[in-house]
């Protein structure tokens, strides 16, 4: 995208909040223009306002004033956030340890569900850690709002010492804690095969769009992208995503699943194309599952189809 501003002013005006908050966050990480960051700033201040999440919504408007003090939109903003805070002194403090405690929850959540997946109780797992993406619908607005949580040596339970322990939970202060990406996206991926187990496949990719999103020098989610897309049999977009892949697949990819998502892709877009090199592409993957095991026998029809010979299992 050209203009990330226009795109995120676009994905307002259509009612995208959560995306657009993305794309804001991604000026903020990736832009050096003065006005461009005060901008994005001064828009999730708004939002987050509009939201009822005050404390995020002065952060980013404070940074905004500080960017640009001399805009006059960014001024009124602050100044009426500054002043609904003194004019409700009690209210805003009764807000902010009720949202403090919602916060400590979420991390709650998130820690306990990783560590029922490292117990084999995924089961347990899949409700809690699901729940959290009504709140946070993406990684971005967790990591806006996973931040200066004040956690008491009291409140210090077993999941946020687990969150503490890896590093995924850091300390920004005396008592204030902030979520890290490593964290976000290990819950984000553990997520994800959640999803996959049940069958959610579509769920399964935005998360793994998150991880990315997070972690950009990981390539793994992308990868299991292409094995979603193709359970979904979604071939086009399988594809599309294929298509981008560097050809060694990263050794924590079920190279099983991801041989076999290629070739099913391929093998529909040849029933349309008939291009050789769709052709080409089928085979070359059918092979390479055959490599890994040569007793899996849809696979083996596959390539047989494509070769006119006996099945490969039945050649062995």
């Amino acid at each position: 995208m050209s203009n990330p501003i226009e795109h995120a002013q676009t994905l307002e005006s259509n009612e995208k909040i959560a995306e657009a908050i993305q794309v804001y966050d991604d000026v903020i990480r990736s832009q050096s223009d003065p006005e461009m960051l005060a901008y994005a700033n001064f828009r999730l201040g708004h939002i987050y306002q509009e939201w009822g999440e005050l404390f995020a919504a002065q952060r980013f408007l404070s940074q905004a004033h500080q960017l640009d003090p001399e805009n006059s939109d960014i001024r009124e903003a602050i100044d009426n956030l500054n002043q609904h805070f003194s004019e409700n002194r009690e209210q805003i403090a009764d807000q902010m340890s009720r949202q403090n405690s919602d916060q400590i929850v979420s991390l709650f959540r998130i820690a306990t569900g990783i560590k029922l997946i490292a117990m084999d109780k995924a089961v347990q797992a899949y409700p809690l850690m699901k729940s959290r993406t009504k709140i946070f619908p993406n990684a971005t607005v967790a990591k806006h709002l996973l931040t200066d949580i004040s956690i008491t040596e009291q409140e210090r339970n077993s999941a946020i010492e687990f969150l503490i322990e890896r590093e995924w939970l850091v300390n920004t202060g005396v008592e204030l804690y902030t979520i890290a990406d490593s964290g976000l996206d290990a819950f984000y991926t553990a997520l994800a095969q959640l999803h996959i187990d049940n069958s959610a496949y579509s769920e399964a990719i935005t998360c793994y769009d998150q991880a990315y999103w997070l972690d950009g020098s990981q390539l793994a989610p992308l990868y299991q992208k292409v094995i979603c897309y193709a359970s979904l049999e979604a071939w086009d977009e399988a594809i599309a995503a294929i298509s981008e892949l560097p050809s060694e697949v990263p050794t924590e990819i079920n190279q099983i699943a991801y041989y076999t998502a290629v070739a099913e892709s391929y093998h529909h877009t040849y029933q349309e194309t008939g291009t050789d090199s769709d052709k080409e592409k089928v085979i070359e993957a059918c092979e390479a599952v055959l490599r890994l095991d040569k007793k899996d026998k849809a696979v083996s029809k596959l390539l047989a189809s494509y070769q006119n010979k006996k099945s490969w299992w039945r050649r062995q």
